[in-house]
C-alpha cells in the first residue's frame, strides 16, 4: 500500500563519525502488510513525472513451502490519472493465476516484467555498486538482514498496449533518479 507517493521528510540521522539533518527532503511513504518480513525482496519508486509513479514490491516469503516459490510481484503504475492494474492484487496473483508478473532479483540488476491481458511492461532496475549503501540490521523477529538502497538508481521503464500487436504506450528512462532497494536475509 502507498499511502503518500510524494511526501517531504524532516529529521536527523548520526553515526560515530557526522550527523545528517534533513528539512523537506524529497520521499515516499510504502507499507507492506502480511506475515513477517521477506526471505529476499526487491523494491522501487519511480517518479515519473506529470504526476506519473511507478511502485513495485517482489518479495519471498520466509515461510518454508512459500520460500521454494519464485517472487510475488506486487506492482501499480499511475499514469494520466489511471492507476494500472486496477486491482492491487492483479500483479500478484494475476487475472488468471500466479505468474503473469515475474522477478528477477539480483545485483547490480533486476527486471520485473508483466502483463494483463491488454498491456504489459518491463522494467529494468540497475542499482550501480557506488551509488548503494549496503546496510546490515536486526529485523523485529530479531533475525539478521541486509538491505542494499540506493536513492540514484536507474530504471528503465516500457508500457505496452496490444492493438493486433504490442505497441508501445508510454516509455520512461530514469538515470540516477529512482529509488530501488534489493535485501535477503
Amino acid at each position: 500500500m502507498l499511502p503518500a507517493a510524494r511526501a517531504t521528510y524532516d529529521g536527523t540521522f548520526a553515526d560515530q563519525d557526522r550527523t545528517l539533518t534533513l528539512r523537506g527532503a524529497p520521499g515516499a511513504s510504502a507499507r507492506i502488510n502480511g506475515h513477517g518480513n521477506a526471505r529476499r525482496w526487491a523494491w522501487l519508486h519511480a517518479d515519473l513525472g506529470d504526476g506519473g509513479v511507478l511502485e513495485v514490491v517482489a518479495a519471498v516469503s520466509t515461510r518454508p513451502l512459500l520460500r521454494r516459490l519464485p517472487p510475488l510481484v506486487f506492482l501499480r503504475l499511475r499514469h494520466h490519472g489511471r492507476t494500472w492494474p486496477r486491482r492491487a492484487e492483479r500483479s500478484a496473483v494475476g487475472l488468471l493465476g500466479i505468474g503473469r508478473f515475474r522477478a528477477d532479483i539480483g545485483l547490480p540488476r533486476w527486471t520485473v516484467t508483466g502483463r494483463t491481458l491488454l498491456r504489459r511492461i518491463r522494467v529494468d532496475v540497475t542499482q550501480p555498486a557506488e551509488r548503494t549503501l549496503a546496510l546490515d540490521y536486526r529485523d523485529p523477529d530479531g533475525a539478521p538482514a541486509v538491505c542494499r538502497n540506493s536513492e540514484s538508481a536507474d530504471a528503465t521503464v516500457v508500457w505496452e498496449r496490444w492493438w493486433g500487436r504490442w505497441r508501445t504506450e508510454a516509455s520512461w528512462t530514469l538515470r540516477g533518479t529512482a529509488h530501488a532497494e534489493v535485501g535477503d536475509r
